[in-house]
């Protein structure tokens, strides 16, 4: 599945892990062209908190975040949510990688009717589900499972 920001892979004629970590910088620097990925004082204004606060929340694994170029970004989807809600759910991604944790945000989930996050919740997807979906998903990385023919999304169809 291509996610926004993605860059097309060559295979393994453009040089194997160099050519990996070349596209994963593009990557990530399309995310914050594209808008997906906001700043910590963006998102901390959103949510009408300090900064300090932001980063004692994201130290806890009480927010999802990413460091792009010395920074932290966080995912935009986060901007509609209240702390709560949000916080719930980035609770249950804490064992992943700090861009399986952004993934989750940003892609569309079959779970959610083919829905990102912040979409489903917008349109009334209770968040008990979504914070399932979340721990569906992050056990299915860090477990190594199969389950459910490898959907981890697929337990909330």
């Amino acid at each position: 599945m291509k996610l926004p920001g993605d860059i097309e892979d060559q295979g393994p004629t453009r040089g194997g892990l160099v050519a990996a970590q070349v596209r994963g910088v593009a990557a990530r620097a399309r995310w914050i062209e594209e808008g997906l990925v906001v700043s910590g004082p963006q998102l901390a204004q959103a949510w009408g908190i300090s900064q300090e606060t932001l980063a004692t929340a994201t130290a806890s694994g009480e927010v999802v975040s990413i460091a792009i170029d010395g920074s932290e970004y966080f995912p935009k989807a986060l901007m509609s949510l209240d702390r709560l809600t949000a916080g719930a759910i980035c609770r249950a991604l804490r064992k992943l990688q700090d861009t399986e944790k952004l993934m989750f945000w940003l892609r569309d989930h079959g779970a959610l009717g083919g829905r990102s996050v912040a979409a489903a919740l917008e349109a009334g997807t209770p968040t008990v589900k979504v914070t399932a979906l979340a721990e569906a998903w992050a056990r299915a990385r860090t477990e190594g499972s199969t389950w459910m023919d490898g959907r981890p999304d697929a337990m909330c169809d």
